[in-house]
């Protein structure tokens, strides 16, 4: 699992290092302290090189028609200053690393030293990255504020079926409704859609069992046919009503053990914050971390609660959102 991530004029991020991590953690904070830049870093840091130019879509609602070059990509660097570079470093529970350097093409390169293998173009400036054995890195999937399509999650499921990850998924998802029996991608009509067999007399479509149960279905789905290993969710409660979020909690803790996934997933709620505390207690062990964001002058510091933190900021009533 990864252990921390260290940033340099990232973001918000004049310095900061971030860790340690835990296999569920939830990241909490002011507005613009940094909580989706954390996981544009780490989508950085973890997705092969080639597949960074699409970030700009990722987590944020960036138009196709705005210009990339100048109202995106300059800002991946703290104040837009782009004469000091931007450095994500990723380390795991072995004490491996793997480093992107983000560089204007005409810079001339500072590598500090470290083992740098390559470097690829993204958006109007160069990525840097290292070292060169990376094979040890978590596939990532990906999970933003943005709600998802009915139709294309009936076409995406068929990656699933593919795969032989249905009765998985299934199974997963009988935490949350045990009586559910079956998920089939069906077209009835115009375009296909998932029903769900409840034990009715019909199949009832699955955007019918709630907001909740449809959420951990599509992060379920991507999980087992794309095989990630890291789980990045931005805005975890967005379009969730605060009472399924026990729920939805209970199952992405669920996941992440049978899966042997983690999750790193951001959120404004502080009922999320107790909702996902009380379904890491309720699954032994506690692999919660509580990544709370703030701004302090010039730089974002970061403080990692874990479960007797937690327990005793609820007692005296502190803030944890």
């Amino acid at each position: 699992m990864l252990t921390r991530i260290h940033l340099k004029n990232f973001r918000a991020f004049r310095d900061t290092e971030i860790g340690p991590f835990n296999r569920v953690n939830l990241i909490a904070g002011l507005n613009n302290t940094g909580k989706t830049g954390l996981l544009e870093a780490m989508f950085l840091a973890l997705r092969p090189p080639q597949t960074l130019g699409g970030l700009p879509t990722i987590f944020r609602t960036f138009s196709q028609n705005a210009d990339a070059n100048e109202n995106f990509w300059p800002w991946l660097f703290k104040d837009k200053n782009r004469l000091v570079d931007a450095l994500i470093k990723v380390t795991d529970d072995q004490s491996r690393e793997k480093f992107v350097l983000l560089t204007p093409k005409d810079s001339q390169v500072k590598t500090e030293g470290l083992p740098f293998a390559g470097a690829g173009n993204i958006g109007s400036f160069y990525a840097w990255w290292g070292p060169s054995e990376i094979s040890w890195l978590p596939k990532v999937a990906v999970f933003s504020s943005h709600p998802s399509d009915p139709t294309q999650d009936a076409i995406d499921y068929n990656r699933v079926i593919a795969k032989r990850g249905r009765k998985k998924v299934e199974a997963l998802l009988q935490h949350i409704d045990p009586r559910l029996q079956a998920i089939e991608s069906l077209q009835t009509g115009k375009a296909p859609l998932l029903y769900a067999d409840i034990g009715l007399p019909e199949m009832i479509p699955v955007t019918n069992l709630g907001a909740g149960f449809c959420r951990l279905m599509d992060i379920y789905a991507e999980l087992i046919a794309g095989e990630a290993k890291v789980l990045l969710i931005d805005e975890v409660e967005n379009g969730l009503h605060h009472t399924v979020l026990p729920t939805v909690w209970k199952g992405l803790i669920a996941a992440a053990n049978e899966l042997d996934v983690q999750i790193f997933a951001t959120t404004h709620s502080n009922e999320c914050i107790l909702a996902a505390d009380q379904a890491a207690r309720e699954s032994a062990p506690y692999e919660l971390n509580l990544i709370r964001l703030d701004r302090v002058k010039d730089d974002i510091k970061a403080t990692v609660m874990d479960e007797k933190t937690i327990a005793t900021a609820k007692e005296l009533g502190w803030e944890l959102r």
